[in-house]
């Protein structure tokens, strides 16, 4: 999607000529939407941002038909193979002098961790990566991990830049970016879980994938054009609690390798959910 499409054209990864759909030498945001979700996922942000922003091209990797099978099958087979898959289409936009540095991918749980691994089968060279609460069982934490090369980790891009929203629970308790954004402090239950906390219980899963997956919520909301989240980097949540780390205008975040470090923002329970506003792509 881009400046000559307002919609979505259908491509494979053994397309011929990406110049019919894409922009040469342009910017470009693969986003890859989550195990058990679907292409829809981050549709409509792309397209608010492919409205607004006509210098890039957005895309939207879909597998839906492979992100319904059991969670350990997906981590062991499935998504090793989307990684290869996608590696090699974004060394195929060379063709149209997109090199891997003007590559953004996005991923969310799991598949942060697997646009991770595409970064490493790409050496690192890919622009940026976005992961959203990258998982932590079976990548950084518990008895049974994957392959270093398989976990994001700020080697698999020039810059990496990760949220958090359930540290501890379903999402990762180690930085894994150069820049790490801790929503809420990164902590569970989110604001828009704490009804079901009551309910179920803080341990019980459904409440877990609520703040797992309230990160994604607020991250689309930033895929706005019209929207400028200002968060604060702050040695730790404690200390931004305090308000030892004022908030200033030049403390944007971006994703250009300006501002590495840790970042912490609140927001609220419903849309629009952030009270300052930042433009993360």
């Amino acid at each position: 999607m881009n400046q000559k499409s307002q919609k979505f054209c259908l491509t494979s990864s053994d397309f011929g000529d990406f110049s019919e759909v894409l922009q040469k030498n342009r910017s470009t945001v693969l986003f890859v939407h989550g195990w058990l979700q679907n292409k829809l996922q981050f549709a409509e942000g792309a397209k608010r941002l492919a409205s607004a922003m006509t210098e890039r091209n957005y895309c939207v990797v879909d597998f839906e038909t492979l992100a319904t099978v059991e969670l350990q099958l997906f981590i062991n087979q499935i998504s090793p193979r989307i990684a290869t898959y996608l590696a090699a289409f974004v060394q195929s936009l060379g063709a149209i002098d997109i090199p891997p540095e003007q590559v953004t991918l996005v991923g969310e749980g799991v598949t942060a961790h697997l646009v991770g691994h595409s970064g490493y089968i790409l050496a690192g060279h890919l622009g940026s990566i976005i992961g959203l609460d990258p998982l932590g069982p079976f990548y950084t934490v518990g008895p049974i991990l994957q392959r270093p090369r398989f976990a994001l980790d700020a080697s698999d891009a020039l810059f990496v830049q990760v949220w958090y929203s359930s540290i501890g629970q379903l999402g990762s308790p180690i930085p894994l970016g150069h820049q790490n954004i801790y929503v809420n402090g990164g902590l569970h239950p989110q604001p828009s879980c704490t009804y079901l906390t009551k309910v179920f219980g803080a341990r019980n899963l459904l409440t877990q994938l609520c703040s797992h997956y309230f990160v994604v919520e607020v991250f689309k909301a930033t895929l706005d054009p019209t929207t400028d989240l200002f968060a604060t980097k702050c040695h730790s949540y404690k200390h931004f609690l305090a308000g030892r780390c004022p908030i200033l205008p030049r403390t944007r975040v971006t994703n250009d390798g300006t501002d590495a470090g840790n970042f912490y923002l609140q927001t609220s329970r419903k849309p629009p959910y952030l009270k300052h506003y930042f433009a993360t792509i």
